[in-house]
C-alpha cells in the first residue's frame, strides 16, 4: 500500500513553507553564535599580550579559558566585537596553549570555538637590556614602571659642592626619551634621592631629602611626564624631618612615611595621607614594649619604607632599644605598623628576637593575596654593629600577622620590593661578594628558592637598590656599579620574568 501525502490546495504553504515559518516568527531571538575568532600574535618569544578578538552574532557578553582555566569576560567594542587581552609573564608560560570562547544571551550560548598560541619565552633573569647613566659618579636610588612599560630612575650625582638629585626617564626599549636625558630635581640644594612612583594620570611623584648645615628635611615634587614641575612645587617638610618611603595608589591617594625627632633621646616614625581629594593628614607613631605599653618614646623608630595595602597603609622599618624586660641590651627589631586611612593604629608587631638577634624591614610590597611581604636583614650576632647580615623576607596577612619567613643567605640586606603580576614578590638587594652585588631575585611564600635569580656582571663593586615590575612581569631593578676606572655610575637593567 502506498501512502501519498495529499496535494496543497491553492494558497495554501507547503510543509516546508511552513517550518521557515515557525523558525523567524516575529520577536522570536536567535540563538547566539560565534561567526570569527582571532588570537594574534601566534607565536610570542617573551612575556606580552596575547590579543583576543571574537566576532559573533545575537549575543551580549564573550568569554574567554586559557588551557581551560577560569572564564574572563571580554569587552564588547559593538554589537558584533568582542576584544581583550591575554597577560603571558614569561618562561612559566612556554609551550602551546589553547583559548576557547563562548558567546552567551540570557541563558543561552553559543557553541564553543577554539584557537591556540605558543610561547617561546626567554629564560626568567635574563638580560633585556642594561643601561648605565652617562652622568657620574652617580649612584641609583629608587625606579617605578607605567603601563607602557616607561621606567623612571632616581639617581644621585656626586660634585665637589654636594650632592645633587636627577630623574630620568626611558622607554621600554631602554632609551631615554627626555630632551637632556634628565631632570634636575631641586636644583641648588644639597640633595639625596629616595623614591619615585607614576600616578594613575601619567603623573610623577618625586620624594627627596634635601640638607641645610647638616639638616635634613623631606621635598616632595609633582611633575608632568615630561618631567616638569606642576603648581606649586615642592612640598617641604619641617627641618629634620626625613622622608624615606613613597606610594600612590589607584585613586590617586599619595602617601609618604619617614622619621623626626621626639625627644633628645630617640626618633619616631610618622606617616602622611594626601588624598586626591581633600585635606593631607600626618599621624606619628612610637613604638611600645608588650611588657610596659605605658612606657612613651623608649625607642628609636627609623622608618624605611610605606605602602597601600588593600584597605590599609603600612609602614615599616628598624625600632632599636630594650626589647627584652629587665635587660638593657640595645637591639634593632623589623617593625610593621597597619594603619587605617584615617590615621588610626590597626595593628603593629616587632620582629621577634628568635632566628635573629637583629632585624629590620627596609621595603614594604602588597604580596596580592590580600597580605604584604617586608624585605631586609636579619643578623644572630649578639654585637653592635651587627656586619654580618643576611638578607630576610617576611610575609604577613592584615592584622600584622606573620605567615612565613625567608633567608636569603646570597645577599647582605634586601633593599627594595614590588609585586610582579606574575604572582611573586621580586626583590633588588646587595650581594655578599661586592663585585657580583647587583642581586635581583623574585619569590613566591613558602618557596624553597627563587624562580627568578640575576647577579649583575662582575664590576669592582655593585648594589641593587630599586625595583619595579611592568603589566606583563619584566622586572626593571636599578642600582649602581664601580668601573674599573673606579667610577660609580647608576645603572638600571631590565629583566625577563618567569
Amino acid at each position: 500500500m502506498t501512502t501519498t501525502l495529499d496535494e496543497p490546495t491553492a494558497g495554501e504553504p507547503t510543509a516546508g513553507e511552513m517550518a521557515s515559518s515557525s523558525a523567524t516568527e516575529p520577536g522570536e531571538a536567535l540563538p547566539p553564535t560565534i561567526s570569527d575568532m582571532v588570537v594574534a600574535p601566534k607565536l610570542l618569544q617573551s612575556a606580552g599580550l596575547i590579543t583576543v578578538e571574537v566576532m559573533v552574532e545575537h549575543a551580549d557578553v564573550v568569554t574567554i579559558t586559557v588551557d581551560g582555566g577560569e572564564p574572563v569576560a571580554l569587552a564588547p567594542v559593538s554589537d558584533t566585537q568582542f576584544t581583550g587581552d591575554i597577560a603571558v609573564f614569561g618562561e612559566s608560560w612556554n609551550g602551546d596553549h589553547v583559548v576557547e570562547a563562548i558567546a552567551a544571551r540570557d541563558a543561552e550560548t553559543s557553541e564553543p570555538r577554539t584557537d591556540t598560541f605558543t610561547v617561546v619565552a626567554p629564560a626568567a633573569g635574563g638580560e633585556a637590556w642594561l643601561k648605565k647613566s652617562p652622568l657620574v659618579p652617580s649612584y641609583g636610588n629608587a625606579v617605578d614602571v607605567d603601563d607602557q612599560g616607561d621606567v623612571l630612575e632616581l639617581f644621585t650625582h656626586a660634585t665637589p659642592q654636594g650632592q645633587e638629585c636627577f630623574l630620568r626617564r626611558r622607554d621600554d626599549k631602554g632609551v631615554s626619551v627626555w630632551i637632556g636625558d634628565s631632570r634636575w630635581i631641586a636644583q641648588g640644594s644639597d640633595c639625596v634621592g629616595e623614591d619615585v612612583k607614576f600616578a594613575p594620570d601619567g603623573t610623577i611623584w618625586v620624594l627627596v631629602n634635601v640638607y641645610e648645615n647638616g639638616f635634613g628635611r623631606w621635598q616632595l615634587w609633582h611633575l608632568d611626564g615630561e618631567g616638569l614641575p606642576l603648581g606649586q612645587t615642592p612640598e617641604d617638610g619641617s627641618l629634620t624631618h626625613l622622608g624615606r618611603g613613597l606610594d600612590v595608589n589607584d585613586a590617586g591617594d599619595v602617601l609618604l612615611c619617614g622619621t623626626r625627632p621626639a625627644t633628645q633621646a630617640d626618633d619616631d616614625a610618622w606617616a602622611r595621607l594626601q588624598r586626591a581629594v581633600g585635606e593631607p593628614w600626618t599621624v606619628p607613631w612610637d613604638y611600645r614594649a608588650p611588657f610596659e605599653p605605658e612606657k612613651e618614646h623608649q625607642f628609636t623608630e627609623r622608618t624605611r619604607d610605606c605602602a597601600f595595602v588593600e584597605d590599609r597603609i603600612v609602614v615599616v622599618g628598624e625600632a632599636w632599644g630594650a626589647h627584652k624586660q629587665d635587660d638593657q641590651t640595645f637591639q634593632n627589631r623589623g617593625f610593621a605598623v597597619e594603619l587605617s586611612y584615617s590615621g588610626m593604629t590597626l595593628a603593629e608587631v616587632a620582629n621577634p628576637g628568635s632566628p635573629a638577634w637583629h632585624s629590620g624591614h627596609l621595603a614594604v610590597a602588597p604580596d596580592g593575596v590580600g597580605g604584604y611581604m617586608t624585605a631586609g636583614y636579619n643578623c644572630g650576632e649578639m654585637v653592635t654593629p651587627c656586619n654580618n647580615t643576611r638578607g630576610a623576607l617576611r610575609w604577613f596577612t592584615l592584622g600584622a600577622a606573620e605567615v612565613d619567613a625567608q633567608t636569603i643567605s646570597e645577599a647582605r640586606r634586601v633593599l627594595d620590593a614590588a609585586r610582579s603580576p606574575s604572582g611573586y614578590v621580586v626583590v633588588a638587594a646587595e650581594g655578599l661578594q661586592a663585585d657580583e652585588g647587583f642581586l635581583v631575585q623574585g619569590w613566591f611564600s613558602g618557596a624553597a628558592d627563587p624562580v627568578v635569580n640575576y647577579t649583575g656582571a662582575k664590576t669592582k663593586l655593585q648594589v641593587a637598590t630599586g625595583i619595579a615590575a611592568d603589566p606583563v612581569g619584566f622586572i626593571l631593578a636599578g642600582g649602581y656599579y664601580q668601573e674599573a676606572d673606579d667610577t660609580l655610575a647608576a645603572g638600571i637593567v631590565k629583566l625577563h620574568p618567569y
